[in-house]
């Protein structure tokens, strides 16, 4: 399997929605109105959703697969795929801002807007780029949003933040893009990046979870109905971000994503400048770049090395919210 062939067959099998952007498909079930758009590849080397969203889509014309609405896929970054990276000149996950930079992802980011202000639901597909033993949300805390993750279950693993806490200040994300316009945007890691039949497999069943689960609102059912039939989620914060300040800086060898961590605990590679976890609890997204020979990152370097997570003292509803989450219907 590889990136050409996908993207091939998505241009064999995309129908034009009422969107200009080249690389997206359409479908409409003709039931209802409830329009769902779902991303993947925003990050050009997180490939492993593309084979579901391909067979998804061959389903849906197939008839294999029900869907009553509307549903807009989109490629977020095919040009970076073809060349095996995140982004070409800026990430496309932080330019959804009024004023973009004038960068091929500045303008991609332009050319996406029009589907994600349509959207009544996003799921934004993400994969991480190191190891990681599960798959988990990550996005803030609000009802709407946790009815929807609940529901759909592509993951047990939620790491949130405050409603109103930013991913990064200055920058937006496609899924807070959404969330700032009043609806649902859920960001789903599926875990390492890559074709797997694993990420594959947990694509697959998100997407036609939501679609399940969309059909059932729009029939009147109520969505925390249908969430609280669900297990509720294992919800992390996190605790201490490292930020990559000095281009020194580097990781000792072999750290992954959720992978233990102790208070003290050094994280750096032996004579680079000192990277010591101030606390207890599991890494997330620590980072590998390149290195030029003098031992310096290569340009440009991600705003933070590595961050400390861990588990919630008490549900995020009872704590940025102050409700019972029992109480919640």
């Amino acid at each position: 399997m590889n990136i050409e062939a996908c993207l091939e067959q998505f241009e064999q099998l995309r129908r034009p929605g009422p969107f200009e952007y080249r690389w997206h498909h359409h479908y409409d079930g003709g039931n209802h109105g409830l329009h769902l758009v779902i991303g993947a590849i925003v990050h050009g080397d997180e490939v492993g959703s593309v084979p579901a969203v391909l067979k998804t889509i061959a389903a849906l014309q197939d008839g294999a697969v029900q869907y009553g609405g509307r549903v807009t896929f989109f490629l977020g970054n095919p040009e970076a795929s073809l060349q095996n990276v995140r982004f070409l000149e800026s990430d496309l996950n932080r330019v959804f801002v009024d004023d973009p930079p004038p960068t091929h992802e500045g303008r991609r980011a332009g050319e996406i807007r029009p589907m994600l202000d349509s959207a009544d639901v996003f799921l934004d597909i993400h994969q991480t780029i190191l190891f990681s033993d599960r798959p988990f949300y990550i996005f803030p805390f609000g009802l709407e949003g946790w009815r929807w993750a609940r529901a759909v279950a592509g993951a047990s693993t939620w790491v949130t933040r405050a409603p109103t806490a930013r991913f990064s200040s200055g920058t937006c994300c496609a899924d807070e893009y959404v969330r700032l316009r009043g609806r649902p945007g859920l960001t789903l890691e599926l875990g390492p990046r890559g074709f797997s039949a694993d990420a594959e497999a947990r694509a697959t069943a998100a997407i036609h979870r939501l679609f399940a689960v969309a059909d059932r609102v729009a029939s009147g059912e109520a969505l925390d109905d249908i969430a609280c039939n669900e297990a509720d989620l294992n919800f992390v914060e996190t605790v201490w971000r490292c930020r990559f300040e000095d281009p020194r800086m580097r990781l000792r060898e072999g750290l992954t994503n959720f992978a233990e961590v102790r208070a003290g605990e050094r994280l750096s590679a032996p004579g680079t400048p000192s990277i010591t976890s101030p606390c207890s609890g599991m890494l997330l997204f620590p980072k590998y770049g390149a290195y030029a020979d003098d031992g310096a990152a290569v340009e440009p370097r991600p705003g933070e090395i590595v961050r400390v997570v861990r588990p919630l003292a008490e549900h995020p509803a009872s704590r940025w919210l102050g409700k019972d989450p029992k109480e919640i219907r």
